[in-house]
C-alpha cells in the first residue's frame, strides 16, 4: 500500500511525515516563512477520504470544557461513522449527508458525552455489517444544538430559525440546495431530494417546505428548533445591535445608544456551521454543508452555505465545504475558486486552498477539502477551525486551534 503524507503548515510550507497502516511517526514540525495569515493541515495518499468541520472563527483558547468537549466528541464520533461508511464501500454522497446529519443530531451528541455504545433501537437484530448499522443509528437521531445547524441553529432578528443546506456531487455536478427552512428536521437530506426529484438546484422558504412534506420528510414545530441559548445569545445580540456570528461571546451593549441606531454592524467573531467532504474508494467526490445561519440576522437572509461554489462546491477534482462570514465566502466565491486553479492552473488542492483562503479578509474563512486522489486539506484564516480528516492510509486528525503563532508551526489535534 502507498503510504500517505501528513503535513502540518503555518504558510505554504509544511512539515512532512510518513504513516502507513502499521503505526505512523511523526518528524518535529519545521517553521519556514511564509504567508502568516493562513494554516493548513494536509494528508495525502491514494484511497478514499473524508474531512469535516464543525465552524471556524475566533474562538478562543478559554472555551469552557463544557462547551469545547462535547464538539470534539461529536467530530472524533461522526469521523469514525464516516470512515466506516467508506471502507464499507458507501458512496461519498451517502456518507457527507449521513456525517452532517450526524453532526446535528442530539441523541448522538448525548452519547458522546456519556461514553456510551451507540445501541439498536429495540426489536432491530444485531448486524455485523458497519454499513446496515450507520443507516439504523442515523435514522433514531434527532437535531443536536452542540452546532448552529437543525435544533440549535441561531435565531434571525424575529427570533425565528431559518435554516440553510446544499449537497453536491462531484462527477456529475449534480446539486441541491435549499434555505429559509424552518420545520424540516434534516435540510441536508430535503437539499439531496432537491437535487435528485426535481429538475431544480435551489428552493426556498414556502416551497421548500411543501415540498419537503411532499417527499414525506419529518419535521417538527418551529419552537423545536429555537434553544433557551440561542434566545439569550439573540437577546444579547440585540442589546450589542450586532449581527453576531456563532459561538461569540457575551457582549456588552453600547452605552447610551441614541434613537435612530443604523442597521447592525456584522461582528466578526466565530461560527458553527458544519459540513463534510469525501471521495470513496471509486475516486466520486461529494460535499455537504449545513447551517443556521447568523445571530441577529434579518429574516430571509441567505448565506453561502446553499450558493453553490460559495459555501459548498464539488467537481470531478475536488469537493469543498467552506464556513466563516458568509458575506465573504460570496464575495470571493470561495469553494470554486480552489476548484477552479487545480483545474486551470494545474495547481495541487492544498496549494490552491491557501491561495484563496490567503486571498481572502483575514479571519474571515474556514474550509476544509478532498481530491480524487485521496489529498485532504483543512485550512483557515482564522484563529480555530473545528476540524477532524481520516484517510484509507491511516492518518487521522481532531482538532480546533494551530499554535502558528507560537512559531512552530504545529496543528494542535486532540485525540479522543
Amino acid at each position: 500500500m502507498r503510504p500517505c503524507r501528513v503535513a502540518w503548515a503555518a504558510g505554504p510550507t509544511c512539515c512532512p511525515c510518513s504513516c502507513t497502516r502499521a503505526g505512523r511517526k511523526r518528524a518535529e514540525p519545521v517553521t519556514v516563512p511564509g504567508c502568516p495569515r493562513v494554516t493548513s493541515s494536509r494528508a495525502t495518499g491514494m484511497g478514499w477520504a473524508l474531512a469535516l468541520h464543525g465552524g471556524a472563527g475566533d474562538v478562543p483558547r478559554t472555551l469552557p470544557p463544557e462547551a469545547r468537549e462535547p464538539r470534539l466528541a461529536a467530530l472524533r464520533r461522526c469521523l469514525d461513522l464516516g470512515a466506516a461508511a467508506l471502507r464499507d464501500g458507501r458512496s461519498a454522497l451517502d456518507v457527507v449527508e449521513l456525517v452532517v446529519r450526524a453532526l446535528l443530531s442530539r441523541s448522538f451528541c448525548s452519547l458522546l458525552t456519556t461514553s456510551c455504545p451507540i445501541r439498536l433501537r429495540p426489536g432491530v437484530a444485531a448486524l455485523s455489517s458497519r454499513r446496515r448499522a450507520a443507516r439504523v443509528q442515523v435514522r433514531e437521531l434527532e437535531d443536536c444544538p452542540h452546532f448552529n445547524a437543525g435544533r440549535g441553529s441561531v435565531l434571525t432578528a424575529a427570533g425565528t430559525v431559518e435554516m440553510e443546506a446544499c449537497v453536491m456531487e462531484g462527477a456529475t455536478l449534480r446539486c441541491g440546495a435549499v434555505s429559509g427552512v424552518s420545520t424540516v428536521v434534516n435540510a441536508v437530506s430535503l437539499a439531496r431530494l432537491v437535487m435528485e426529484k426535481t429538475p431544480h438546484i435551489y428552493l426556498a422558504f414556502d416551497g421548500a417546505e411543501a415540498f419537503a412534506r411532499e417527499q414525506g420528510l419529518e419535521t417538527k414545530d418551529p419552537s423545536h428548533f429555537i434553544t433557551e441559548h440561542n434566545i439569550e445569545r439573540l437577546r444579547q445580540a440585540k442589546e450589542a445591535n450586532r449581527v453576531q456570528i456563532d459561538y461569540t461571546q457575551p457582549m456588552k451593549a453600547p452605552q447610551q445608544a441614541p434613537q435612530g441606531t443604523p442597521a447592525p454592524a456584522d461582528d466578526n467573531s466565530q461560527t458553527g456551521t458544519v459540513g463534510c467532504v469525501a471521495v470513496d474508494a471509486a475516486g466520486n467526490l461529494a460535499t455537504a454543508t449545513s447551517t443556521g445561519g447568523l445571530v441577529n440576522k434579518m429574516a430571509g437572509r441567505i448565506g453561502d452555505t446553499p450558493v453553490v461554489g460559495a459555501g459548498t462546491y464539488a467537481n470531478a477534482l475536488c469537493a469543498v465545504s467552506a464556513t466563516g462570514k458568509g458575506e465573504e465566502i460570496i464575495r470571493y466565491t470561495v469553494a470554486r475558486d480552489v476548484a477552479a486553479l487545480m483545474e486551470h492552473r494545474g495547481m495541487p488542492l492544498r496549494d490552491a486552498a491557501e491561495r484563496v483562503v490567503a486571498g481572502a479578509p483575514r479571519g474571515a474563512v474556514g474550509l476544509v477539502a478532498v481530491s480524487r486522489e485521496g489529498e485532504v486539506c483543512m485550512v483557515h484564516n482564522t484563529t480555530a477551525l473545528f476540524r477532524a480528516c481520516a484517510t484509507e492510509g491511516g492518518h487521522e486528525e481532531v482538532g480546533i486551534w494551530t499554535d502558528a503563532a507560537d512559531g512552530d508551526g504545529e496543528s494542535v489535534s486532540v485525540a479522543l
